[in-house]
């Protein structure tokens, strides 16, 4: 008996579904000897930020601000190391600089070490940088010999290291408000400038 049309189509159309079938079938069917070792979910974890080495000294009227492993050269535009006292803001120390990155981006530095004329001893050490896309700080307090940094609760020495023709500093810097070692935004940050 010669089936009708209509099956023998069907027939022919399962003749060439069954194999493609099987071969799928073997794809998503699978061992251990064919595993290539993969870990799924595997995650890992961002490092803290590390505060970079200090340049050398930079020449005279000029400085270097590193953050992270980008450095950028500036002007200092204005320099007073040795203030005998405090000025109408409590600042010991001011030094301002600008400049601009590889990049094209134009930046500023302000370093500024204040004290207050109620706590003997004590005084706060502060740069900030600035462009267009951001402002980074570094503070540190120092209060009797005990030192206080937000974003760097390990830090034991004072910020600025100042030298007769200028100052370097080493630290966290983050935006500013921020505090967690391990907090967003946080990179390292160091800074050399040489008055002219």
């Amino acid at each position: 008996m010669i089936p009708p049309p209509h099956r023998r189509v069907v027939s022919s159309r399962l003749r060439h579904v069954i194999p493609l079938l099987l071969v799928v079938s073997a794809a998503c069917t699978g061992d251990d000897a064919t595993d290539d070792g993969a870990a799924l979910g595997t995650t890992s974890s961002i490092a803290p930020p590390v505060a970079p080495s200090v340049h050398a000294a930079s020449p005279a009227g000029t400085g270097v601000v590193l953050i992270g492993e980008l450095p950028a050269s500036f002007q200092v535009t204005a320099c007073d190391l040795d203030a005998k006292t405090a000025d109408a803001n409590g600042a010991l120390l001011h030094l301002t600089g600008s400049g601009t990155r590889a990049n094209g981006v134009p930046f500023t530095v302000e370093v500024v070490r204040s004290a207050t004329e109620e706590a003997a001893e004590a005084f706060t050490d502060l740069i900030t940088y600035s462009d267009t896309a951001r402002i980074l700080q570094v503070q540190r307090s120092e209060v009797g010999g005990a030192v206080s940094d937000l974003r760097d609760p390990d830090a034991r020495g004072t910020l600025l290291r100042v030298r007769a023709d200028g100052l370097s500093a080493t630290g966290i810097a983050g935006p500013p408000g921020t505090s967690a070692p391990k907090g967003p935004g946080l990179v390292g940050l160091a800074l050399d400038a040489t008055c002219s």
